[in-house]
């Protein structure tokens, strides 16, 4: 979906390379409109000294940011030079203020002078346009393993969050993790790229280990079209275990005995 309006476009803001969501209503859209989950990272005020319950910001893995981007959902903030343009104005703000106050100590009485002060406002500035990031700044994603697999289940409607704990690129789950377990333990790989026996059986045991299933994926070249053309009948005729598209091939390894 692409929203035309950039009033309407989610900012994320990437601090130190990561890639971050402040605003709880972007938060829920992405949520209930776009898949995306992300971790949430933030601690609590109350409570700022526990890491069991956290709150806001959401941090989102690079691969979510490059594809909110490109379906222009989002837009990428550079956070620092926004928060120190911030701080400048601030700055500005105050010696203004300070200058309004001297003059007005100079040509008024005491209480006009505190008037003058209190009655000041601080002009709002607008720093989304001015430092927003072009779709380059997230572009070099486009081109790899990972984004193409995740990029592969998320047009399928999976909700991915990142699978370290499970020794995997990825998780993925059929709907809201909040309501799911994730089904699929996902490795995005280069189509010629080679990987051992031992890594093949070792993944596949690891899914089984913990009741999901092992996916490994590719997107193909343009030049292998005419392979897949000839792949698809025999995996059409196989049936389970396989699935492909015109330009994405992904199988799915379960150890005997599963379930």
């Amino acid at each position: 979906m692409v929203e035309d309006d950039a009033a309407d476009l989610i900012c994320i803001s990437v601090i130190d390379g990561e890639y971050f969501v402040f605003d709880i209503v972007a938060v829920k859209r992405l949520r209930n409109d776009h898949h995306v989950a992300g971790i949430l990272v933030g601690t609590l005020p109350q409570v700022p000294q526990q890491s069991v319950f956290l709150g806001l910001p959401v941090q989102l893995m690079p691969e979510e940011a490059a594809l909110l981007v490109q379906q222009g959902v989002a837009r990428i903030i550079d956070e620092a030079l926004s928060h120190g343009t911030i701080l400048a104005v601030d700055e500005n703000n105050i010696d203004e203020a300070a200058a309004k106050l001297k003059i007005n100590e100079l040509e008024s009485t005491e209480s006009e002078s505190q008037g003058a002060l209190a009655s000041y406002t601080t002009p709002t500035v607008s720093i989304t346009d001015k430092y927003e990031l072009p779709e380059s700044s997230v572009s070099a994603i486009y081109d790899t393993p990972r984004f193409h697999i995740y990029k592969y289940l998320h047009q399928r409607g999976y909700f991915i969050s990142p699978g370290l704990r499970f020794g995997s690129q990825f998780l993925a789950y059929p709907g809201d993790p909040l309501r799911y377990h994730s089904h699929y333990l996902v490795r995005g790989v280069g189509y010629d790229e080679e990987f051992s026996l031992l890594e093949l059986v070792g993944s596949g045991r690891l899914g089984t280990g913990v009741k999901k299933a092992w996916m490994v994926g590719a997107s193909l070249p343009n030049d292998y079209q005419d392979k897949l053309a000839v792949l698809r009948p025999s995996q059409t005729k196989d049936g389970e275990g396989s699935e492909s598209n015109d330009d994405f091939v992904s199988f799915c390894i379960e150890w005997a005995g599963f379930g």
